[in-house]
């Protein structure tokens, strides 16, 4: 089996690379180029990138865009022909278990000397950005009152059976690194809950997906009426600008997730790389990522409260913390059996 999925991923990796294009930023006569490999939406960093270039006109940017599971997995198999310079994602587990492995290069500066402990690695990994971990409802379509955490959105699933049929979306753990990641964290919050999730889900056709755009495309147009467990950033953008949605973090729980970045051991340009990190955790950066609603700062200027990018969790929040507790869950017959389980209590069917 594992010999199988390595086979299945390096395929998925080909594809991976056919699907997304280099977007370049900056001069294109600039000296230096540094290759990024993100799991990142362009829509959220984009500004960030081109702010960065116009701060240090001699780098030019390539950002490529790949999906967390996908990212692991190409920053292993660029150690032997170095491309990117910089990982970034928000599976914090499979960050983790590269630096863990060896596959990262230490890198200090003051910036990063001044990050909080709890913040960063080894001075190999380092947070820049604390987001909720949400559900988004589609107002118009969504069945009953708006679900306040877990508890009434199991209510109103047995209530409103036919009506949430088909109609939940939530990630794919076996094709979203951070899918499994929030999954088992979910798991390990509140496990009687997560329980009676999986098995409702399950029993009323939950629909699965690698991304977070496309769940929130499919909420926004009513083909679902609710996103599970979804990435905040992206859900507070997009329900700012559409009246029909709604963002919601759990009054009974609401996970906290870190996007880091690493520098790959053998990577070719990692000065411009120190860089960049420097530059993702400079109040600079950290303001616009908050004013400009990219990303939720590691860093928030708590001054407004309405401010959608400052979490007011309605409840307690559980951090998901950077430390060897993230490993417990990638044991691979660990990770293989809360994936099977998974795949029973959704009905999926394993391909052999």
């Amino acid at each position: 089996m594992k010999a199988w999925f390595t086979i299945v991923m390096c395929f998925s990796l080909s594809l991976a690379w056919a699907e997304s294009p280099t977007v370049w930023f900056g001069k294109k006569n600039a000296s230096r180029v540094l290759v990024i490999n993100s799991a990142l939406d362009l829509t959220s960093f984009e500004p960030i990138l081109q702010d960065f270039v116009a701060q240090y006109p001699d780098v030019r940017v390539a950002y490529r865009d790949v999906n967390t599971l996908e990212l692991y997995y190409l920053t292993i198999k660029e150690q032997s022909n170095p491309v990117a310079s910089l990982a970034i994602s928000s599976a914090m587990d499979l960050h983790f278990k590269l630096v863990n492995d060896g596959y990262a290069r230490t890198y200090q500066s003051s910036l990063t000397d001044n990050l909080p402990q709890d913040f960063k690695w080894r001075d190999q990994l380092f947070a820049f950005s604390l987001e909720p971990i949400v559900m988004l409802v589609n107002k118009d379509a969504f069945p009953g009152p708006l679900p306040e955490d877990r508890q009434s959105l199991l209510q109103t699933i047995r209530q409103h059976g036919p009506a949430m049929t088909k109609r939940i979306g939530t990630y794919d753990i076996r094709q979203s690194g951070v899918g499994y990641l929030l999954a088992s964290q979910d798991a390990r919050q509140a496990d009687l809950t997560w329980g009676r999730l999986l098995e409702a889900f399950g029993s009323h056709d939950v629909q699965t997906y690698c991304c977070t755009h496309n769940i929130i495309d499919d909420v926004a147009d009513g083909k679902l009426v609710l996103g599970y467990n979804l990435l905040g950033s992206y859900a507070s953008q997009r329900a700012k600008d559409d009246d029909r949605l709604k963002m919601i973090l759990p009054k009974d729980f609401t996970l906290m997730l870190m996007r880091a970045a690493l520098i790959p051991k053998n990577a070719p340009n990692p000065q411009d790389a120190g860089l960049f990190i420097d530059f993702l955790l400079s109040d600079r950066a950290q303001k616009m990522m908050q004013e400009q609603g990219l990303l939720f700062p590691i860093h928030p200027d708590i001054k407004n409260a309405e401010d959608p990018f400052v979490v007011s969790a309605p409840g307690p929040t559980g951090i998901i913390e950077l430390d060897q507790q993230l490993l417990v869950g990638r044991d691979h017959a660990k990770q293989q059996r809360f994936i099977r389980n998974w795949e029973i209590a959704f009905e999926i069917q394993r391909e052999e």
